[in-house]
């Protein structure tokens, strides 16, 4: 064997190992972008179901029927107090299958599952609150009294002095109680829950303190953020 011959037999095996660890370096960069190419379709076709059920249950949780809402987009408080994964479940069937976790400004409401990342959808809500107050108001000579906040209906108890008849109670210039031979006892009054109630007595006489108590369902609301998350 000649010196050229020599040389280049040597080049060709020293050449070898270096094309070895090409094609196993190309063999692991193919491997990584297959496995990274299924992971994304893999999310990719996850991703539309995790956002049609985030979607639906967002809306279904403000919808005017849910088991959660007063009314449309509004919450009622003690209802989110009360709301569990079986309810959740039963409420909404298209969580059935899916992890969901639903949050209220931050703070977690109730969850199914595991959730981990997922498909978030946001919605803008009012939350309302309703409290019992009570209150023995001072009339007046005007004979009125503003209720302190909004009321969705009142218990109304009338107490006059002897020689004192009550015959008309308005809310807000609307009639609710009217008797010209004279009102007295409980009655239930329904109220506008929109706007603040000013209730006017008219009667024969004077109505000292004691002579009306008002009890009635405070609402009391605030903004808030609810979050749905829905994952697998």
């Amino acid at each position: 064997m000649n010196g050229r011959t020599r040389e280049a037999s040597e080049r060709a095996q020293t050449a070898l190992p270096a094309l070895a660890i090409a094609l196993l370096v190309l063999t692991m960069v193919t491997g990584i972008g297959l496995a990274l190419a299924d992971g994304a379709i893999g999310a990719a076709d996850r991703e539309p179901g995790e956002r049609r059920v985030a979607v639906s249950l967002a809306a279904g949780l403000v919808a005017p029927e849910s088991p959660l809402t007063e009314r449309a987009n509004v919450l009622d408080e003690e209802r989110l107090s009360n709301v569990d994964q079986r309810r959740l479940r039963t409420a909404f069937p298209v969580t059935d299958g899916t992890a969901v976790r639903v949050e209220l400004d931050g703070d977690p409401l109730v969850t199914t599952g595991t959730p981990r990342t997922g498909t978030t959808i946001r919605r803008l809500v009012v939350v309302e609150e309703r409290t019992t107050e009570r209150i023995e108001p001072s009339l007046g000579w005007q004979r009125r009294v503003t209720l302190p906040q909004r009321g969705a209906g009142a218990r109304l108890t009338l107490v006059p002095p002897a020689g004192t008849n009550v015959t008309t109670v308005r809310a807000n210039d609307r009639v609710v109680l009217h008797d010209e031979d004279g009102l007295a006892g409980t009655y239930e009054i329904d109220l506008s829950r929109f706007e603040t109630t000013t209730l006017q007595f008219s009667a024969s006489g004077p109505l000292p303190d004691g002579s009306v108590e008002v009890e009635y369902d405070a609402l009391r609301t605030r903004k808030a953020t609810l979050a749905v998350t829905a994952d697998g």
